[in-house]
């Protein structure tokens, strides 16, 4: 038995090194000029990569009781570290063939598609790491954290592609690791203009990634195991349901199948009522079709990357495209807990109040109640502060109708989705922190957007309220709220705040931008919204790196990130003595 476990973690163990070794190749191939020493080098992490794989997979075969059974079981890592084999082989023959010259005609390609793979088969083994992926995949927030840092590091790989630039030109590993978070993190700032930079395969990935980001890998990977047939464990059904606020687990498989085609549907749908504009623009169907798909997934999944230069403002007047978007917005915004509750209440209220004549009260839940009023309070609001400010400044020069629809997009895609219809960098100061507000807040918890959320905002209000008027218990809607509830919509805005003072802090010791630029720049990045007052592209190497985690922080949540960081709570109980200490 000691022996079993110990070839298990002996294997355990190369698969770390490759994963290491991989990684050091790919930058080192790709990252760095070629010289005859990196050149020398990264043949040797080549011969040590594959000699490792191959004894890796002997050692396993030769471990299983049943081999031939064993291989049936494996057959998708057998045929990964086949394919594996054959790129290796082929990049050996190119480099024979090529002589002398082979350091830099190699293909580009080929080196980060090899090492994709490389990559890929280690994730494949990476569940089945006693030490670590056991506890990550009995930790939902851990899981959560590393299914969206997986998907980022692939992402990236892809960009850098050269395929995936319009000019066959290298990204670089920063500004394709910016995008790529971006993406998947569903925020939408950019630091090179999608419109033109990437090619039809690069905006193929981003769209990709934005579906996969907006969706969570966790809730399609289930997806995928449900059409195969393949049974759900335990530990993934705790972290899906920790994904989507989701308390009764028997709903979880019925929960996925109705956001999967949900969300498809409601994209399908967008795409076909945008189409009708894009075609009449465009006259190219498959251009209008792609431009019709990419932009409806943006918009659901409130990621605000537009095929545009300059974003959405070309179609300021356009009635059809601002509202189609912005319902896709608002849709998206709301969460799937909010939209399904929503749907099964008007499809009861028809069936009592129509067919059997009878009149039933709402069953409207309580978050659905305060997600709803907040939005549309927080919609109109926006509308009127924008349009009060603005309407003798950048609104000026438009008609009336062209004004209101601006500012109605405007303050919609505001805290959650980063589309524009009005130039940002031409904003008043006092617009600029009005916008910076709204997306702190950002859409619904369980939603596709960002930011603190307004369930958080409204229970703090309610808190404040009930402070206000001397009342023991806090209430909201006439239902009473919990402390652990509050004590956690405190500690989601504190923690918050830390983030963003961080972010403007570093920002503003390397930026020479103003401080409301930055600070614009750093709560879009931490509220995944994606707005811009123009400095993302200009940013240094730091505040892009400082962004690109801002970013991935206001994606997952910070209490999520606190939780998979932190450690098991002490189980000893120790009651300490009451003290009193002076405040306000």
């Amino acid at each position: 038995m000691q022996s079993g476990y110990s070839k298990r973690n002996f294997i355990d163990q190369i698969v770390v090194i490759v994963l290491f070794l991989s990684i050091l190749s790919l930058f080192l191939e790709y990252g760095i000029h070629q010289t005859r020493m990196i050149f020398l080098i990264t043949n040797i992490l080549d011969y040590c990569i594959i000699v490792l794989f191959i004894s890796e997979a002997v050692m396993r075969i030769s471990g299983a009781e049943k081999r031939l059974s064993f291989i049936r079981n494996k057959i998708f890592d057998h045929l990964l570290l086949i394919v594996i084999l054959a790129l290796f082989i082929y990049t050996r023959y190119m480099r024979f063939v090529s002589g002398e010259g082979g350091i830099n005609h190699l293909p580009i390609n080929i080196i980060l598609i090899r090492n994709a793979f490389n990559i890929l088969k280690i994730l494949s083994r990476v569940k089945r790491l006693n030490a670590y992926i056991k506890s990550v995949s009995r930790h939902p927030a851990q899981t959560i954290a590393f299914s969206f840092i997986i998907v980022i590091l692939l992402g990236t790989v892809f960009l850098m592609l050269s395929i995936s630039t319009a000019d066959n030109s290298r990204l670089g590993f920063v500004n394709s690791l910016f995008t790529a978070t971006s993406a998947v993190c569903v925020t939408g700032l950019i630091v090179v203009d999608t419109a033109t930079k990437f090619s039809l395969f690069g905006k193929v990935v981003i769209m990709i990634l934005i579906q996969i980001g907006g969706l969570g890998i966790m809730i399609l990977s289930y997806f995928g195991a449900y059409v195969i047939g393949k049974r759900i464990s335990l530990e993934e059904k705790i972290a899906i349901s920790y994904l989507l606020n989701e308390q009764d687990m028997q709903k979880i498989s019925t929960t996925i199948m109705k956001i999967i085609f949900f969300t498809f549907g409601i994209e399908l749908v967008g795409a076909m009522l945008l189409f009708g504009d894009f075609n009449d623009l465009y006259g190219d169907t498959f251009q209008a079709v792609f431009f019709s798909m990419f932009h409806a997934v943006s918009a659901f999944c409130n990621a605000g990357f537009a095929l545009f230069s300059n974003s959405f403002e070309s179609f300021k007047t356009n009635i059809s495209i601002n509202f189609i978007i912005t319902g896709l917005i608002i849709t998206g915004g709301i969460s799937f807990s909010v939209v399904f509750n929503l749907i099964e209440n008007f499809k009861t209220n028809i069936k009592t109040n129509v067919f059997s004549r009878r009149i039933r009260k709402s069953k409207l839940t309580l978050n659905t109640k305060v997600v709803v009023i907040s939005t549309l309070f927080l919609i109109f609001g926006g509308m009127l502060l924008i349009y009060g400010i603005e309407h003798r400044g950048n609104l000026v020069r438009f008609d009336l109708k062209t004004q209101y629809l601006a500012v109605f997009f405007q303050s919609v895609t505001l805290r959650t989705a980063g589309f524009n219809t009005i130039d940002i960098a031409t904003l008043r100061i006092p617009t600029l922190f009005i916008m910076v507000l709204f997306m702190f807040i950002g859409g619904a918890s369980g939603s596709t957007a960002g930011g603190v959320k307004v369930n958080t905002v409204s229970v703090i209000f309610a808190y404040l309220k009930s402070t206000f008027n001397n009342r023991k218990e806090t209430t909201l809607m006439n239902s009473y709220i919990s402390k652990r509830i509050i004590n956690k919509s405190f500690l989601i805005v504190l923690l918050s705040l830390g983030a963003v003072f961080i972010g403007t802090f570093i920002l503003s010791l390397v930026e020479p931008f103003s401080f409301e630029r930055i600070l614009f720049e750093v709560v879009s990045a931490f509220g995944t919204v994606g707005l811009s007052t123009g400095i993302t592209g200009s940013l240094t190497q730091i505040s892009k790196i400082m962004i690109i985690i801002l970013m991935f922080v206001g994606r997952i949540g910070p209490m999520t990130l606190i939780i998979a960081l932190s450690q098991k709570p002490d189980q000893t109980r120790v009651k300490y003595p009451e003290g009193n200490i002076l405040i306000g």
